[in-house]
């Protein structure tokens, strides 16, 4: 449950950031979105370097799924600082992780993990709260 709850507070801090960035500081979310991934290029290239070996073992294995995911990330994480930028905070936060609906029902499906009725139960409170929301 701790762990659960701490998810939550970076992902509000981090969806609160990223809106204070494009509504106040007026950042392009391109912008945004480019200087964040030259971060985690210099965080995250001690460990490549460090295994270079390993590293190119699992880019030749893994190289069209991370192509895709390098692709279709930037390009929602773009559009989600656009719709912050024109919308509600309120509004554009909890549309932004109804993707937990498709981890919880893909983790019962595909990993097999049990209780799928509890699953699409809360997948379906999820997006009643979203519609709600956009509603109000």
């Amino acid at each position: 449950m701790a762990y659960g709850l701490l998810t939550g507070v970076f992902i509000a801090s981090y969806t609160l950031v990223d809106g204070y960035a494009v509504k106040f500081v007026l950042m392009s979310p391109i912008l945004l979105d480019y200087v964040g991934n030259l971060v985690r290029m210099l965080l995250l290239a001690p460990a490549v370097l460090r295994d270079r070996v390993a590293t190119l073992q699992h880019w030749q294995m893994q190289w069209k799924y991370a192509v895709f995911v390098g692709i279709v990330s930037p390009v929602s994480y773009v559009l989600v600082l656009y719709a912050v930028k024109i919308a509600p905070l309120s509004h554009v936060a909890p549309a932004r992780e109804v993707s937990m609906l498709f981890a919880a029902l893909l983790g019962g499906q595909l990993l097999g993990e049990g209780d799928r009725l509890a699953r699409l139960l809360g997948a379906a409170l999820i997006a009643v709260g979203v519609m709600a929301l956009a509603l109000t």
